[in-house]
């Protein structure tokens, strides 16, 4: 599923798109973005685009630095050489250590990235057990639908998109994924996810998974995100009493695009369910038909 843009990744496509950087140059540095995404970004920030000036390069100002910096601190700038190149792209052109220079004036300073599983053995990897929660819509995505036309005035039926009174058509799902192959799953629909709901999924769903590959607890490295219900004392407590390492679960980081492989899953079952001819009009039949997949 397509990541929410972060506040200063979007900065940073507002400041290409406002000096007149295409749409093709900005999708080679940021190919993670959509080109719709893009688009609309455009549309919302350039409604009446210029072209670009030409003459020399003006030097780097207050405004610039700030948004290389963010952009670092951020993550969605990696090092000196993609900042040469969002710089170029904004009429400055500089070499990688005038560049260094001046992020050290800006108080930023280079560090090595962490490497801390890179002696992890396969056998290591076999230990883990990754999970997570997911929304599955009634009515699949929430983004926008298109249909081709040829000017037509008479709407037709295809042209429609169905919606549910109330905007009530949605549940929320968890399950787990082990090296032997996926774990048992539950569909929440009624209630959010709050601790002691997530105690009771750990104790059936997470549970069962284990006893299913013939695993303990102890044989594991389970894998969860920060989430407030995942952190909390309540849960802490529940995970210490049943002898899952609380120092390997909670060693997590809050945000982790790298390693997330039960995304694929996810995105997996939402490709089976859109597969259907009809969306189903109850939480009760989404649910039967994930039950299914």
């Amino acid at each position: 599923m397509p990541a929410r843009l972060t506040q200063d990744l979007r900065n940073i496509l507002q400041s290409l798109l406002q000096r007149g950087l295409s749409l093709s140059k900005i999708k080679n540095l940021y190919p993670e973005v959509g080109n719709s995404t893009l688009t609309r970004l455009r549309k919302l920030y350039c409604p009446d685009p210029a072209r670009p000036l030409g003459g020399r390069p003006k030097k780097l100002g207050a405004k610039t630095m700030s948004l290389v910096s963010r952009g670092l601190r951020s993550g969605a700038l990696d090092n000196p050489r993609a900042t040469q190149e969002i710089l170029r792209s904004m009429g400055h052109d500089m070499s990688i250590n005038g560049i260094r220079k001046s992020l050290r004036r800006n108080g930023l300073k280079s560090r090595r990235k962490a490497k801390k599983h890179r002696h992890l053995t396969i056998a290591d990897w076999r230990r883990w057990v990754f999970s997570d929660e997911t929304r599955i819509n009634l009515w699949g995505s929430d983004g926008n639908s298109f249909y081709w036309t040829n000017g037509g005035l008479i709407m037709q039926s295809y042209q429609v998109k169905s919606q549910l009174q109330g905007n009530d058509g949605g549940v929320m799902f968890w399950s787990c994924i082990t090296a032997e192959g996926p774990g048992y799953g539950i569909t929440i629909i009624e209630d959010a996810i709050n601790s002691g709901l997530y105690v009771d999924i750990s104790k059936t769903s997470l549970n069962d998974t284990l006893e299913h590959f013939g695993k303990t607890p102890s044989d594991v490295r389970f894998q969860q995100d920060r989430a407030t219900p995942h952190t909390s004392g309540i849960t802490k407590q529940w995970f210490a009493d049943n002898e899952f390492n609380l120092d390997e679960i909670m060693d997590w980081p809050p945000q982790s695009p790298d390693l997330n492989p039960i995304e694929h899953v996810w995105h997996l079952l939402k490709l089976r369910l859109n597969k259907y001819p009809t969306r189903p009009s109850t939480k009760e039949e989404l649910e039967r038909r994930i039950n299914i997949q």
